[in-house]
C-alpha cells in the first residue's frame, strides 16, 4: 500500500470512528508531581517522542531501563531504544493492504513490541521525523521502563516471544500483551507510556501520531518557558 492510499484509507477509517472515539475523549490530565516534579532540574533524564508516519514511538537510553528488561538473543543492543506497539499483521508490514489494515482498525486483534537499537543521536537516526525531546525524574523513567517491561507476552518459562524480524536492521518484533483496535492504537499505546511518568498528556486524546506530537510540543514549550 502506497503512504497516499494508507493516508486516505485511515482518514476514512478515522471518520466513520470518530463518534465512538469522542465518546472516549476525557479532560486534559495535569502533571503528576510526585513523578513529573515542577523543577526541571528534578527531571534529568531525556525521552523522545518520534513520530514516523503515521506512528508516534518512544525512544529511550538503555541505560536507564530496569534490569528487567527482557534479554533475549532477538533483541536488539544499543545505547538507546525505539519502542513501539502495534497490530500483529499490520505493524510488521510494509506492504500491508487495505484488508489488513481494516481488520486492525475495526476487530481486537493481536499485538506486538517494535523494539530499534539506536547507537546514534535520535535526531541524527531520524533525520526526515519530527523528534521531540522531554525530561522525565527518575521514578518516572522507573514507570516507563516498568509499562515497557509488562507489555511484553511470555512463554509459559517465563521469557518473551519472538515474532519477527523488524523494520530496520537492529530491531525485532516480539509479541505483546493487550489487543489492538481504534481507538486503542499504537499511538495512545505511547501517550500512555508517557502519562506514567506523570507527564501532563492525556492519552485519549492521542488516537492519531499528530495529537501525541502536538500534546508534547506543547509540554515541551511549556518546560522552555522554565527554563
Amino acid at each position: 500500500m502506497s503512504h497516499i492510499e494508507e493516508k486516505s484509507s485511515i482518514s476514512i477509517i478515522l471518520f466513520l470512528l470518530m463518534p465512538a472515539v469522542a465518546l472516549v475523549l476525557s479532560a486534559c490530565m495535569g502533571p503528576v508531581r510526585e513523578l513529573y516534579p515542577e523543577d526541571p532540574d528534578e527531571r534529568p533524564i531525556p525521552v523522545y517522542i518520534v513520530k514516523v508516519g503515521w506512528h508516534a514511538g518512544l525512544v529511550v537510553e538503555s541505560e536507564y531501563l530496569s534490569d528487567e528488561f527482557p534479554d533475549h538473543d532477538r533483541m536488539p543492543e544499543a545505547e538507546r531504544f525505539k519502542v513501539g506497539w502495534g497490530d500483529d499483521k499490520y505493524y510488521p508490514d510494509p506492504d500491508a493492504s487495505f484488508g489488513i489494515l481494516l481488520r486492525a482498525a475495526l476487530w481486537p486483534t493481536r499485538s506486538v513490541l517494535h523494539v530499534v537499537g539506536i547507537d546514534a543521536p535520535v535526531e541524527e537516526s531520524f533525520s526526515g521525523s519530527e523528534v521531540i525531546t522531554l525530561h522525565v525524574s527518575e521514578e518516572g523513567m522507573d514507570e516507563i521502563s516498568k509499562f515497557i517491561i509488562d507489555r511484553f507476552r511470555r512463554d509459559d518459562d517465563g521469557e518473551v516471544v519472538y515474532h519477527s524480524f523488524g523494520r530496520y536492521s537492529n530491531s525485532a518484533f516480539f509479541k505483546a500483551t493487550g489487543r489492538y483496535y481504534v481507538p486503542k492504537t499504537s499511538n495512545v499505546w505511547t501517550a500512555r507510556a508517557l502519562r506514567r511518568a506523570g507527564i501532563p498528556i492525556t492519552p485519549m486524546y492521542g488516537v492519531t501520531a499528530g495529537n501525541v506530537m502536538r500534546q508534547a510540543r506543547g509540554v515541551a514549550a511549556d518546560d522552555k518557558k522554565m527554563e
